[in-house]
């Protein structure tokens, strides 16, 4: 893995499933070092908890790219190795000029893919997550589209990466030949606007950001209510199934008397249809919203949380980070594990991104130190002599 923010993720998930993969950074560390948010809102180039999140399980080895020795090193490491994985800025990625082992699976990442107009454009995470079309239909239709508080666009491509890698193995393996596979950051980041982007090529109207609402004939619906201490998820539906649990939830709105009892009698299931023959009307609808309104002000999460088990309601507490670290459901199911991320500290991280029959993702060991491993690497791989790896140190090349 050349390491790059855009690999990160890709040589995660391949670390995960029991790959040996080498983090390749420059003398001074990868971008990925910089980025934050940082132990104990510190920085420095060992102290970047994403880093630490997205490389642990990986070796790491320093290469200063300008020097004609460090490529050749670069070029013979490939040889030992079935995967490369390195991204593009403006255009070009620290490979293109290298040639590939023949039988070799390269991943390159780019922005906006390899072809095309916008092949060479300098990007950031911000301006691929715009050009995806995900932020168009989030957030609110009085205020500037809402972006990604983490760098959504790599993460995706990297994940995708990490498919197209596994995928090309499996075909060098069937046909004995090498793959050369590529990723556009933008493509992957369009699922962030899951089916959106089909929608006006199919003849239907845009989707425009709403809210997070949907409007019932002129009645706004909130999917998000503000509770006591921050916001919870609740989906009123109807129809014999979902309405089932609209009826429940409005009968534990009047028993909180945050709704007139004649409002939670209605038969909310088949709302659509005694609207249409006029037994209820819209302002029996936007009645039940307001009591919702109501009833979330006075409840913590946890409160509506432990209600929405005990009575079945399609609804649920909006977690933030603290509320995830400290769920009683991840801690039961094993999600978390320490990890060591300084020298005497270590803190709890995301144990596994899946778990299997045969085979469990452990953390085998953390993010490396810059440099950590390039002794190592040298010796194993390539056959260096310890006299060759200090005058490669005393000139600068590793």
């Amino acid at each position: 893995e050349i390491s790059a923010p855009e690999t990160m993720q890709a040589g995660n998930v391949l670390a995960a499933l029991g790959a040996d993969v080498v983090v390749v950074e420059p003398l001074s560390g990868s971008a990925g070092r910089r980025m934050e948010p940082f132990l104990d809102e510190i920085p420095g180039i060992e102290r970047s908890l994403t880093w630490h999140a997205l490389n642990r399980n990986k070796r790491g080895i320093t290469l200063d790219m300008h020097s004609a020795d460090a490529r050749e090193l670069l070029s013979s490491l490939l040889a030992k190795f079935d995967v490369a994985l390195d991204a593009a800025t403006n255009g070009v990625a620290p490979l293109d000029n290298f040639t590939i082992p023949e039988k070799m699976v390269r991943i390159r990442i780019a922005p906006f893919g390899h072809s095309g107009p916008k092949s060479a454009y300098a990007s950031s995470d911000l301006t691929v997550m715009a050009a995806s079309g995900a932020p168009g239909v989030t957030g609110d239709p009085d205020r500037p589209p809402l972006f990604f508080p983490v760098p959504q666009a790599m993460l995706e491509a990297g994940s995708d990466a990490a498919i197209a890698a596994l995928a090309a193995i499996v075909a060098r393996d069937r046909d004995g030949l090498g793959q050369n596979g590529h990723v556009s950051a933008r493509i992957a980041a369009m699922m962030s606007a899951m089916s959106h982007h089909l929608g006006p090529p199919s003849g239907n109207p845009e989707t425009t950001r709403n809210y997070g609402a949907m409007m019932i004939a002129g009645v706004q619906v909130p999917s998000m209510y503000e509770c006591a201490d921050g916001f919870v998820m609740i989906s009123i539906a109807f129809g014999p199934v979902f309405g089932q649990m609209t009826q429940r939830l409005a009968k534990w709105t009047a028993d909180e008397n945050h709704l007139a009892r004649n409002i939670a009698e209605i038969s909310w299931p088949s709302f659509f249809t005694d609207l249409a023959q006029k037994k209820v009307s819209l302002a029996d609808l936007g009645a039940l919203v307001e009591g919702l309104k109501s009833l979330t002000r006075h409840k913590t999460k946890a409160e509506f949380g432990a209600a929405a088990r005990k009575l079945g309601l399609l609804a649920s507490p909006v977690f933030n980070m603290k509320d995830v670290a400290e769920s009683a459901q991840y801690r039961e199911r094993g999600l978390f594990t320490s990890v060591a991320v300084a020298p005497g500290r270590e803190i709890d991280v995301p144990s596994r991104f899946a778990q299997f029959s045969n085979f469990s993702i452990e953390t085998r060991r953390p993010a490396p130190m810059l440099s950590e491993h390039t002794v190592e690497i040298l010796e194993a791989h390539l056959g260096l002599s310890r006299v060759e790896i200090q005058a490669l140190f005393a000139h600068a090349v590793i």
